[in-house]
C-alpha cells in the first residue's frame, strides 16, 4: 500500500503540487487573518456577505428540506421563478459542500470552496500544461499556481460563483486541442456543456474566447483550406451539442432573463474609450487592488513579472512560426482594445454594462497571456542580455507610468511600486544566469523561479486583501440567530402560505436564507417588474433588489404580510440575554401597535396583523382596467384598495397635514416644502431644518419624500433617536413616523450633508385608520383559503358573492404559472401590471395554481437528445477503433 501511494505521488507530483501550492498560500493568508474557523473573522464581504451566503443556505434548503425551491419560491421577494437564479448563482458541483456546513457553520464551508476553487484551478492549468505538453517539470506547478492566483482570482474572490470559470477554462481548451488534433472527442461539448450549466454567464465569455482561441489554433497548424474547414464545422457542431446539452437549463434561463436581466440591455453604444488606457499598465504590479476597484475599477490583468515577461518574449520568440506570432499579435490587440472600447466591453458583458465588478472577461486575458508566456518558455529559459535590458526597460515605463498616476489610482502607492521592481528584478537575475547542462544547477534555477513567484502571487494577495474590511463571525451569527429562531417560531405557529415583514435585518435576504416571506430580495437575475412595482408602492427598488421596509396598513394587509418581526431596544433586553447585543433597526414602524403581539423573544418581538389578506382575493372587476398613479405611493395604495372594494373613486383614506412648526437652521425660510430646494446660507457651518407636529388622533402618521433624502443628502433623526429606515432608493417613499402619539408633540430633523436639500414629494398624512380597517376587513373576509402543497403548487378555497368580481392575487404575473377553477383550466391576466388575475363566476370555487417554469420540458428535450447523439457518435467511434 505505501510502495502504491509513494508511486502514484511520483508520477502526479507536479499535479500535486499545482493543486496543493496554491491552497497552501491561500489557507496560510486565511489563518493570519483569522478568518473562521481560525478566528472571529469571515471571508463574508460585500456581496459575498449581503448576497451570496443567504443563496448558499437557500441551496442547502432545497437540496435537503423543499426541492420545490428549485423552480419557483415565495422566499423571492413577493415571489418569483427560481430556475434562472440557480443557473446564475447556484449550479456549481462544488455547492454541493454546503449541504455539510449548517448554520453558523456554513462560513467555513465558504472558505474550503474557496480553496478548492483555487487548488482546483491550478490543477486544471497544470494538466493542460502536461497533456498538450507545452510544459513539464517544474515549470508546471509554477504556472499552475500564476494561473490560480493571478489578479482576476483574487480581486473576485468574493464572487465566488464565477471562479469556477478558472476551474473549467483549462479543461475546454484540452479538450478543444484534443478535438481538432482526433477529429474526435466527446470530452469538449461535455466540458463546454458543464461549464455553460454551472455558470452560463461565464460560459458566455469562454464562448467568445475560444473564438479567438480556434482561430489561433487554425493558424498555427494550418494544412489546407479544405482542412480549415472541416475543423470549423467540427467546432462549430461540437460547440453547438455543448449548448444543446446545457438546454435543460438555457432554455428556461433565457426566458427568465427576458423579464429579469433581458430588460436592462443596453440599446445606445458609444463608440468610446472608457478611460486613458496607459492606466491599464498599473494593473500588473503587485498589489493593484482595493475596495474603490470594486465598482469603478480597471481590469484585473495581474500575472506576475514572470509571465509578463515571458508574454513579450513570445512575439520575440523564433522557435515560434511568424504567422502564430502575427495573429498572436492581433488577438492581443483585440483583447486589450476590449478592454477599454465600450461597444467590445458590452460585447463580453452580454450587452449590459456591469454593476460593479467591471471587466469581467479579463480572465481570459490573463490566461492568453499565462498560456503564451508557458509556450514561450517550452524550450528553454534562457534569455538573452539584450532581451533582459529591454525587458527591464519596459518595466521601467510601466513603473513610471503607474508612479505619474500616483494620485490618480487609489491602489497605487510608493510601497507596491517598491515590492514590484524589487519582484521583477528578482525574476529578472535567474533568467540571465544560464546554468549550462549541470541538472543542479537547473533545479536550482527553477527552485529560485518557483520561490519567486509564489512570494509575489502571495505578497499580491495579501496586498489586495488587505485592502478590503470583512464581516465578522459574531456579526454574521448573532442576526442570523435571531432569524432563525423568529422562523421557527412562526413556523410553530402557522404552518400555513404568509408574508412576514421585518423591522430589522442582516441581509435583503434574509427570506432565501431563513424560509421566510419577508418581502425582501437582491439578485441580479431580478425580474423588472418587482422594482417597478415597488417604486409605485412607496418601497426602496433597484435594478437588482427591493426592500420591503416602508409598509402601511393598506400595503401590509393586502400583501398578505400577516407577521411581523421587530428588534427590542436595548433597554428591553433582560439581564440573562445581555451578551448579545441589541439588532440594528431596519426602519421605525410605530403602527405596528395597531397589530397583535404574539411572542417576546430573547432580542425580538412578533406581531400578527389581523387585517392580512391571504396570496388571493375576491376583488371588483374595476381593478382590471383601473390606471394607477405613478410615483405617488399614497394615491396607489388608496386606489388599489378602493378598486378591490368596489369604492373607486369616492373614498380617501389618507389626509395631508400641516406641521405646526418649522425651524431652519443655516438655510432660507420657506412656506411650501413640496419642491423646495434649501440652500445653505454658510457653506462651512452645519445646516439643518426641524419639522413638529401635534397628532390630535392616534392614527398612523406618514411621511412621504423623494430621493434627494436618501442617505448620501441628509442624516434624519426622530427626536434624538435616528430615523431608521432604507436610505437609498430612487422612487418616491412612504414612511410611518407616529402611531398613538395623540397630543404628543413629534420632532422630525434634517441635517444637510451636502450644501442643498431637495423636499421632493415631502408630505405629512395622517391615515384614518378605522375606514382603513373596515375595508381591510372586507378583503380579507373575501380571502382565497390557500393551502400550500408546495413552492410550484397551490390550491383552495374561495366565495364569490357577486358576479362583477374576480380573482385577485399578489402572485407576480408570469407564462409559467396555470390557473384552474374547479379542475378547468382558465386563461390568466396580468392586473396593475405586476400580478395574476383570473375572471370567476358567483358561487363557491376551487382555484388551483401550478407552476411550471417555460420551456422546461423542450429544453429537457434538446438536452436528452444532445447526450444520445454524443454517444452514438462515440459509439461509432469505438467501432471504427475497434475495426482499424
Amino acid at each position: 500500500m505505501k510502495f502504491k501511494i509513494n508511486s502514484y505521488i511520483k508520477k502526479h507530483l507536479l499535479l500535486l503540487l499545482s493543486f496543493w501550492i496554491p491552497v497552501v498560500l491561500m489557507l496560510g493568508y486565511f489563518i493570519y487573518r483569522k478568518m473562521f474557523p481560525f478566528g472571529n473573522s469571515s471571508l463574508l464581504t460585500v456581496d459575498m456577505g449581503q448576497q451570496y451566503i443567504d443563496f448558499f443556505s437557500f441551496f442547502r434548503n432545497t437540496l435537503l428540506h423543499d426541492p420545490s425551491n428549485f423552480f419557483y419560491s415565495f422566499n423571492k421577494a413577493i415571489g418569483g421563478e427560481m430556475l434562472g437564479e440557480f443557473a446564475y448563482y447556484l449550479l456549481s458541483p462544488f455547492n454541493l459542500l454546503f449541504l455539510f456546513f449548517p448554520g453558523k457553520s456554513i462560513t467555513a464551508g465558504v472558505m474550503l470552496v474557496t480553496l478548492l476553487k483555487y487548488g482546483c484551478s491550478g490543477y486544471t492549468f497544470g494538466r493542460l500544461l502536461k497533456k498538450q505538453k507545452v510544459q513539464s517539470g517544474a515549470l508546471v506547478p509554477v504556472f499552475a499556481t500564476i494561473y490560480s492566483l493571478m489578479g482576476w482570482a483574487i480581486a473576485n474572490q468574493l464572487n465566488l460563483l464565477w471562479m469556477d470559470a478558472l476551474v473549467f477554462l483549462p479543461l475546454i481548451i484540452n479538450a478543444l486541442l484534443n478535438l481538432l488534433k482526433k477529429r474526435h472527442g466527446v470530452s469538449y461539448s461535455l466540458w463546454l456543456g458543464l461549464m455553460m450549466i454551472s455558470n452560463y454567464y461565464m460560459g458566455y465569455m469562454i464562448a467568445l474566447f475560444l473564438v479567438l482561441f480556434f482561430i489561433w489554433v487554425e493558424t498555427d497548424r494550418f494544412v489546407s483550406v479544405k482542412h480549415f474547414f472541416k475543423d470549423t464545422a467540427l467546432f462549430i457542431s461540437q460547440s453547438l451539442l455543448a449548448a444543446g446539452i446545457a438546454c435543460l437549463v438555457l432554455l428556461p434561463t433565457l426566458f427568465s432573463l427576458q423579464s429579469s436581466k433581458g430588460e436592462y440591455t443596453t440599446s445606445v453604444i458609444h463608440a468610446k474609450i472608457e478611460y486613458p488606457p496607459l492606466q491599464m499598465l498599473s494593473k500588473l504590479l503587485v498589489g493593484s487592488f482595493d475596495f474603490k476597484q470594486m465598482s469603478t475599477g480597471l481590469p484585473n490583468i495581474f500575472v506576475g513579472s514572470f509571465v509578463l515577461f515571458g508574454f513579450l518574449l513570445f512575439f520575440l520568440n523564433k522557435n515560434v512560426k511568424s504567422k502564430t506570432r502575427i495573429v498572436s499579435l492581433v488577438i492581443t490587440a483585440f483583447l486589450i482594445l476590449s478592454l477599454c472600447f465600450e461597444p467590445l466591453d458590452l460585447l463580453w458583458h452580454g450587452m449590459q454594462f456591469p454593476v460593479w465588478y467591471p471587466y469581467r472577461f479579463s480572465f481570459v486575458v490573463s490566461f492568453w497571456m499565462i498560456y503564451l508566456a508557458a509556450i514561450n518558455y517550452q524550450h528553454s529559459l534562457d534569455v538573452s542580455a539584450t532581451k533582459i535590458v529591454l525587458l527591464a526597460l519596459i518595466y521601467a515605463g510601466i513603473i513610471f507610468a503607474s508612479w505619474m498616476n500616483l494620485k490618480k489610482l487609489s491602489f497605487v502607492s510608493k510601497e507596491t511600486l517598491i515590492c514590484s521592481t524589487l519582484f521583477a528584478t528578482a525574476t529578472l537575475t535567474p533568467l540571465l544566469i544560464h546554468p549550462g547542462e549541470a541538472k543542479k544547477n537547473l533545479f536550482n534555477k527553477l527552485l529560485l523561479l518557483l520561490l519567486v513567484v509564489g512570494a509575489e502571487m502571495l505578497t499580491n494577495a495579501v496586498l489586495s486583501l488587505n485592502n478590503i474590511s470583512y464581516l465578522s463571525q459574531k456579526e454574521y451569527t448573532e442576526p442570523t440567530a435571531a432569524l432563525s429562531s423568529d422562523s421557527r417560531s412562526l413556523k410553530a405557529i402557522d404552518s400555513g402560505l404568509y408574508r412576514t415583514g421585518q423591522t430589522y435585518s442582516r441581509t435583503k435576504n434574509d427570506g432565501i436564507n431563513h424560509d421566510l416571506n419577508t418581502g425582501s430580495y437582491f439578485s441580479s437575475a431580478l425580474e423588472k417588474s418587482i422594482p417597478d412595482f415597488y417604486g409605485q408602492l412607496g418601497n426602496p427598488d433597484g435594478d437588482n433588489y427591493v426592500t420591503y421596509s416602508n409598509g402601511t396598513l393598506i400595503s401590509d394587509s393586502l400583501l398578505g404580510m400577516k407577521y411581523f418581526s421587530t428588534p427590542k431596544e436595548a433597554s428591553e433586553i433582560t439581564a440573562k440575554d445581555q451578551q448579545h447585543k441589541a439588532l440594528t433597526p431596519l426602519t421605525i414602524r410605530p403602527e405596528l401597535q395597531q397589530y397583535d403581539q404574539i411572542r417576546d423573544k430573547s432580542l425580538t418581538k412578533l406581531y400578527e396583523n389581523p387585517y392580512a389578506a391571504t396570496l388571493g382575493y375576491s376583488a371588483n372587476s374595476a381593478l382590471k382596467n383601473i390606471k394607477l398613479p405613478n410615483n405617488d405611493p399614497v394615491n396607489y395604495q388608496t386606489a388599489w384598495l378602493n378598486a378591490a372594494t368596489g369604492t373607486w373613486p369616492t373614498t380617501k383614506y389618507f389626509r395631508s397635514q400641516n406641521f405646526n412648526e418649522v425651524v431652519f437652521q443655516n438655510t432660507d425660510k420657506t412656506v411650501n416644502l413640496t419642491g423646495s430646494l434649501l440652500k445653505k446660507k454658510n457653506k462651512k457651518e452645519p445646516a439643518q431644518v426641524i419639522f413638529k407636529f401635534t397628532p390630535k388622533t392616534n392614527d398612523p402618521y406618514y411621511l412621504t419624500f423623494g430621493p434627494g433624502l436618501e442617505e448620501t443628502n441628509v442624516e434624519t433623526f426622530t427626536g434624538s433617536h435616528p430615523m431608521y429606515h432604507y436610505g437609498t432608493f430612487r422612487n418616491n417613499v412612504i414612511l410611518n413616523v407616529a402611531d398613538h402619539s395623540k397630543n404628543t408633540e413629534v420632532t422630525l430633523t434634517a441635517k444637510f450633508k451636502k450644501n442643498s436639500l431637495f423636499l421632493d414629494n415631502f408630505v405629512l398624512y395622517q391615515l384614518d385608520s378605522q375606514l382603513t380597517k373596515e375595508k381591510l376587513k372586507q378583503v380579507k373576509q373575501k380571502s382565497w383559503h390557500v393551502k400550500k402543497i408546495n413552492n410550484r403548487y397551490l390550491t383552495g378555497q374561495i366565495n364569490i358573492n357577486n358576479n362583477d368580481q374576480i380573482f385577485a392575487t399578489t402572485i407576480p404575473y408570469s407564462k409559467g404559472w396555470q390557473v384552474k377553477i374547479d379542475g378547468k383550466k382558465v386563461p390568466a391576466f396580468k392586473l396593475q401590471n405586476s400580478f395574476i388575475g383570473t375572471n370567476i363566476s358567483k358561487g363557491h370555487h376551487t382555484v388551483s395554481m401550478k407552476f411550471t417554469p417555460p420551456y422546461l420540458y423542450t429544453g429537457l428535450l434538446i438536452t436528452t437528445l444532445s447526450l444520445l447523439l454524443l454517444a452514438i457518435l462515440e459509439v461509432r467511434h469505438y467501432k471504427h477503433f475497434r475495426a482499424k
